[in-house]
């Protein structure tokens, strides 16, 4: 498979993944580097072609230099990715590829005893210019530890059509800016029995120009996405479905959660211009969206929040103070149990929402696209932004927006690579 960060030309850039990389590789010429394999049949006296592949990780990643692809040919394997002894990275016109062996199924199996503070990758510091994809994190036979940090002065990774699942702690834990988490699949990342924790499918402390879209999010018994305490600007987080959360009676973060705490990095927490648009958030514990505890310029836009204990979208006023200027719009906000939609934000701008029944295709089925009768058929207002639906629909199909993460007579059937044009500002 080629490298999916080869230069086209700057449109087909921006089309692929956005603003972000621009200033980064405009005028540069990426380098075309290596391609090595390994497999659990391999051998390390191997030259690590397609033939003749590695038989371990260690083996291959001593090879690789900025630029080079690492293809995993399928099966389990139990030892550990490691960048860091010594460090490996890419750079930015000469990008590391990790991927398994298209067609494949590639598992990274955590087991005992390794550094409780590392997962099936081992890749902290300043390390950056990874795209890590179309593998499976399994944490079934750990004692503990969160799947994947990225932390340290990570920066510029992508993580796509990955699966991390059956985790003691967290699915993934951000502290790193011009991070994309895309097409991804996190769920039943739970505590050990006995154990009283929150663990959460994507716990996102601190970065800026993160990127979450795309995402099927469930049954960890924290919230879906945890973006808390800050630092946090300029963040997208789109098309995600986020179901089946918090069902643990310890938890009580909502689906998505957007809160700033200035007391936790010495007063100085900053959340600011985060963007959640076309996702699906349903049936979670403690709530589907909630922005609360100062932070500013949230943007609630074309969401779909159905059948979640607790409030719908909740704008609430923390410890640290309230929330500025959200805007609340084009959202199916709808039988959830305490409410659709609280307020008690500054500056907030909340309309063309729907409330009532917005007469879905199929709830109980979980198809939650509108049918043509629908009250939010037709009913939003134009976003500039949100030009297409969570589907890759464009919009809008009728006389303006429709409201929810779906637009009107959009299917329910997506590539898990159909590309999204972003835009940061």
């Amino acid at each position: 498979m080629e490298n999916s960060w080869r230069i086209v030309s700057s449109t087909r850039l921006i089309q692929l993944y956005g603003l972000w990389l621009i200033a980064a590789l405009l005028g540069t010429t990426e380098v075309q580097g290596a391609t090595y394999y390994v497999a659990t049949t391999g051998n390390d006296s191997n030259p690590g072609t397609l033939a003749q592949p590695f038989g371990t990780f260690k083996q291959a990643i001593n090879k690789l230099q900025p630029g080079d692809t690492l293809y995993i040919r399928g099966g389990t394997y139990t030892e550990q990715m490691n960048f860091q002894d010594p460090p490996k990275t890419g750079i930015a016109n000469a990008w590391l590829t990790i991927a398994g062996y298209p067609g494949e199924a590639v598992t990274l199996l955590r087991t005992d005893p390794v550094d409780n503070s590392y997962g099936p990758i081992k890749a902290r510091g300043n390390l950056a210019y990874f795209v890590f994809e179309n593998l499976i994190l399994d944490g079934t036979n750990s004692s503990n530890g969160t799947a994947w940090n990225l932390r340290d002065g990570n920066h510029h990774f992508i993580l796509r059509n990955l699966e991390i699942k059956n985790f003691k702690s967290s699915g993934l834990h951000i502290k790193g800016s011009d991070i994309h988490v895309l097409n991804c699949k996190i769920h039943d990342n739970q505590p050990p029995p006995g154990i009283k924790s929150r663990k959460y499918g994507i716990y996102f402390a601190y970065g800026d120009n993160v990127i979450l879209d795309g995402n099927e999010i469930y049954r960890n018994n924290g919230g879906g996405i945890h973006a808390f305490p800050g630092p946090i600007r300029n963040a997208i987080i789109r098309g995600n479905r986020v179901y089946d959360n918090n069902s643990s009676s310890e938890s009580t973060v909502p689906g998505i959660l957007v809160f700033e705490d200035t007391d936790y990095y010495d007063g100085t927490a900053i959340i600011d211009g985060v963007h959640l648009y076309n996702n699906i958030v349903y049936g979670n514990g403690a709530g589907g969206i909630f922005v609360s505890n100062g932070a500013a310029n949230v943007k609630v836009w074309n969401n779909t929040v159905y059948g979640n204990k607790g409030w719908g979208v909740n704008i609430q006023i923390g410890l640290n103070g309230m929330p500025v200027n959200t805007i609340v719009q084009n959202n199916i906000v709808f039988a959830n149990t305490s409410g659709e939609i609280i307020n008690k934000g500054v500056g907030s701008v909340i309309d063309h929402n729907v409330i009532d029944d917005p007469k879905f295709v199929n709830a109980t089925a979980r198809d939650f696209r509108i049918q043509a009768f629908s009250p939010a058929m037709d009913a939003g207002v134009a976003l500039d932004e949100v030009r297409v639906d969570i589907k890759n629909v464009p919009r809008p199909q009728g006389v303006t927006h429709d409201i929810g993460a779906y637009e009107g007579g959009g299917s329910d059937l997506k590539s898990p690579n159909a590309p999204r044009s972003v835009s940061i500002n």
